[in-house]
């Protein structure tokens, strides 16, 4: 596992942004490169076509955080790319509505230990790519996110205690006009909350295109979100504080929904099953290197929670696999990640502040 890129930086949101996107401007790049590819070659989208479309959510994302588009320009600028290749990089969730399985998302708190976590799944192509990336936008909270070089946020924490893992989920409701990005600008928008109860309040105000999960945490306070374009709905923790989440709907309100969509994949279902059956051959003893080896697990391989391209296909760039595991201890300021599958890497451990 090669070294991720650091980067610590403080201030106006242009001014963090710049800073990123100059300390890892040829990653960015590679990153677009890659995007190109994929875009193309598996969906038979043009960059210039992909760039017409982002811009019709534009307005949508200014209106509800014009801080975030602010970010987004300083990145460009600091890497030296056209702010239309930066504005798609953050639109790439909302672009791709065909393919969506990935990700195994849990939770657990027991007041003493508490922790989000999850298998990171997407293209083999991206996870040379990542960056983890602390700034602190001016009078807001320092955060800490592993993220795509380029992206605004993915899976990260910040100084309150604010915690965020993520899931794909698709729904009929999905497509249309592209509204706000639910992974970058509102995962961004959230982890620069001071307060959970303004998570809920940006979640009910954001005009979305597209569905997700959140798995979110303050400190020891776990609770998971489903969203889909139109509403959303919290799953709270079992009687055993834990809570699992893959690439369908849990909550009783919005479980219809699976049945109605066609090409859901059937493995988002054994993932959630097969987690919460080594949960509970654990007994009480869940923690994070009980976790680790969930998510090393190689049940019904390769579409397995530690999930892995088919080896006999050549085109691995634009397949999906495990490309990371993270999990942030929300009480105590901590995180392990891996890049790569977690079958073949040593999760590296370290303080996400000081």
């Amino acid at each position: 596992m090669e070294n991720v890129v650091e980067i610590s930086v403080e201030g106006k949101p242009f001014h963090v942004g710049k800073v990123y996107g100059e300390q890892v401007k040829g990653l960015i790049s590679k990153n677009i490169k890659t995007y190109k590819t994929i875009f193309l070659h598996k969906y038979g989208l043009g960059w210039e076509k992909l760039i017409e479309r982002a811009y019709d959510g534009v307005e949508e994302v200014s209106s509800f955080n014009s801080d975030a588009i602010e970010f987004m320009k300083g990145i460009a600028e600091g890497a030296g790319v056209p702010f239309n290749d930066i504005l798609v990089l953050n639109y790439r969730y909302e672009i791709i509505f065909s393919e969506r399985s990935s990700c195994t998302s849990i939770g657990f708190s027991n007041g003493e230990d508490t922790f989000i976590a999850q298998n990171w799944d997407l293209y083999a192509g991206i996870e040379a790519n990542v960056v983890n990336l602390r700034y602190r936008i001016s009078g807001g909270p320092t955060v800490f996110t592993q993220v795509e070089a380029g992206a605004l946020t993915h899976r990260g924490l910040n100084s309150e205690g604010i915690g965020l893992c993520i899931n794909a989920l698709r729904s009929k409701d999905d497509g249309g006009k592209l509204g706000v990005p639910a992974i970058t600008v509102l995962g961004w928008s959230i982890l620069n909350c001071t307060r959970l109860s303004k998570v809920f309040e940006l979640v009910k105000d954001a005009k979305r295109s597209s569905s997700i999960n959140f798995l979110l945490a303050k400190k020891d306070f776990i609770i998971d979100l489903e969203l889909t374009p139109k509403d959303f709905e919290y799953i709270e923790v079992d009687d055993d504080g834990i809570i699992v989440h893959t690439n369908h709907f849990i909550s009783d309100r919005f479980r219809g929904l699976n049945a109605g969509l066609k090409g859901l994949s059937g493995d988002t279902f054994v993932r959630e099953i097969r987690a919460k059956q080594l949960i509970r051959k654990m007994g009480s003893q869940l923690n994070v290197e009980v976790v680790k080896e969930i998510f090393r697990d190689h049940f019904d391989y390769p579409s397995s929670i530690c999930r892995h391209v088919n080896g006999q296909d050549d085109d691995s760039i634009s397949k999906i696999k495990t490309l990371g595991s993270t999990i942030l201890e929300t009480c105590k300021n901590i995180y392990h990640y891996t890049i790569g599958n977690p079958c073949k890497n040593e999760y590296i451990t370290g303080k996400t502040f000081s």
